[in-house]
């Protein structure tokens, strides 16, 4: 745990919060480092939440899956980041998502009950913490949105388009590279990979865009649109 308090001090969930206090704040909520193996489930979609995970090293997706066996990428996430909040503040129902180890990783849990409750000692990094959770919830939110803008499109064409464009704004240039591999990619859009594959050469032969493995450059203007 201590190897990671510099690495954790950069995570915004400890904005404003020195070391000194995060040390005592882990302490005080009991958060433990668990590891996972690739593909391990980290939540299960009906448990009952009890803990928000923070990466600290490798990939975690959050899923979906449907009474088919479909499955759904809703989030692709790297160390840094921090999962399961948005189901903090919606008390204890059960979760109808699933997060998924998608390379070996290592993550700190960290129990919800005595995150978002105010500490007996009144202390002020705590509530600093409280503070911070509920921006990144907001921002959270607002991801989602973006992501039902791209899945809610009709065609996988402009499913793709609408994708890139968003990488193209967030990486602010025409090529962009990424997160997600082609089968991830296909998951996440909601087709399958030998769709994705023929629509996105297509599209590479109407001159709308160019690509090599996860690098994406899109042609013109016409395909920010």
């Amino acid at each position: 745990m201590e190897n990671n308090i510099k690495f954790l001090q950069t995570v915004p969930l400890f904005n404003g919060i020195e070391e000194e206090e995060l040390t005592h704040l882990l302490e005080c909520i009991g958060a433990k480092e668990k590891t996972y193996i690739k593909n391990e489930f980290i939540f299960l979609s009906g448990d009952i939440p009890t803990s928000i995970g923070i990466i600290l090293s490798g990939r975690v997706q959050i899923i979906k899956e449907d009474a088919f066996g479909n499955r759904t990428i809703l989030n692709d996430l790297s160390a840094g980041a921090v999962f399961g909040e948005s189901f903090i503040c919606g008390g204890k129902f059960p979760l109808t998502v699933s997060a998924q180890a998608a390379e070996n990783s290592s993550v700190l849990l960290c129990p919800f009950d005595l995150l978002m409750h105010i500490c007996p000692k009144a202390c002020e990094f705590h509530n600093t913490l409280i503070r911070n959770m509920m921006v990144m919830v907001s921002r959270q939110n607002i991801k989602l949105l973006a992501q039902l803008e791209v899945t809610t499109k009709r065609s996988l064409r402009e499913k793709i388009l609408t994708y890139l464009a968003q990488l193209a704004q967030e990486q602010n240039s025409a090529t962009v590279t990424a997160p997600l591999g082609r089968i991830d990619l296909a998951d996440f859009l909601g087709a399958d990979r030998s769709s994705l594959t023929r629509e996105l050469k297509r599209m590479q032969e109407e001159d709308l865009i160019q690509f090599d493995k996860n690098t994406y450059t899109l042609v013109n203007a016409v395909s920010l649109k």
